[in-house]
């Protein structure tokens, strides 16, 4: 919330991959994250075992599958295999993430969010349409899209046929005229919502789950400390520290943190 107050847009990102993670785990965190968290946007990654890096060198060394293609280690494309889950159903909740966090009604939350808070609603109008359209129309990150992308007919892999001028050239305008048709359908849809939330709302006067102080009896209430085993284990541990150190005001704080 000491966010909120100074009018900060707050990013997050979340990796999916990790060992304990189902598809259902998944869509389960990401509905209590925008119930539970005052986040603003939020980014997905798939767990990536980088080469080079350590984790790279352990998967390696165990003999678990991964791609040989280094140019699919980008954070956004499955390269490895998944106790739990098959590549396609891994590579499938990646692409779902997204839209399970960018719906049309959670996009109107937190605008009414950012009303209440004074954040900016043109500044979170403008962020939110490259988070919540870059995947779905370009099937690429927010990171990586633009509004034109520039793409040249020879610049092709080695190992990719080099298409004809008659072919290339009507596919690629048929994705500019497509994507920026999409583009404008989401940038009318977020200029419906800001108009409706500045018509009805009035600053500091919205609240909700997540712009909600939260104490110490929230984390017997809250899905955010209860849903998990090891989320339960940690508020434990930090209950544990306070009563240990005899700092009341400590689990207030590293909750709010």
């Amino acid at each position: 919330m000491a966010w909120k107050k100074a009018g900060v847009i707050t990013y997050a990102g979340y990796i999916l991959g990790f060992p304990n993670d189902t598809v259902e785990s998944i869509r389960e965190d990401i509905e209590i994250i925008k119930k539970e968290l005052a986040l603003d946007v939020l980014e997905f990654f798939c767990l990536t075992p980088l080469p080079g890096s350590e984790d790279h060198q352990i998967l390696h060394k165990r003999g678990v599958e991964m791609d040989a293609d280094m140019n699919r280690y980008d954070a956004e494309h499955v390269v490895t295999a998944h106790p739990r889950m098959s590549r396609h159903e891994w590579q499938s909740v990646y692409r779902q993430a997204w839209d399970t966090y960018y719906t049309p009604e959670h996009l109107e939350t937190l605008m009414r969010r950012a009303a209440a808070t004074n954040t900016g609603l043109a500044r979170m109008q403008s962020i939110l349409l490259m988070f919540s359209s870059a995947v779905a129309i370009e099937n690429v990150h927010p990171l990586q899209c633009g509004i034109f992308r520039l793409k040249f007919r020879k610049d092709r892999r080695a190992n990719l046929q080099i298409e004809p001028v008659w072919v290339f050239y009507p596919k690629y305008l048929w994705e500019i005229v497509s994507k920026h048709t999409r583009l404008l359908q989401r940038w009318l849809l977020l200029r419906r919502i800001t108009a409706r939330v500045r018509k009805t709302s009035r600053s500091g006067v919205y609240t909700d789950l997540a712009l909600t102080a939260v104490n110490d009896e929230a984390a017997d209430m809250l899905e955010l400390f209860t849903h998990t085993r090891s989320a339960r284990t940690q508020v434990e541990r930090i209950r544990k520290i306070t009563r240990l150190t005899h700092s009341p005001d400590m689990v207030v704080d590293s909750f709010r943190r």
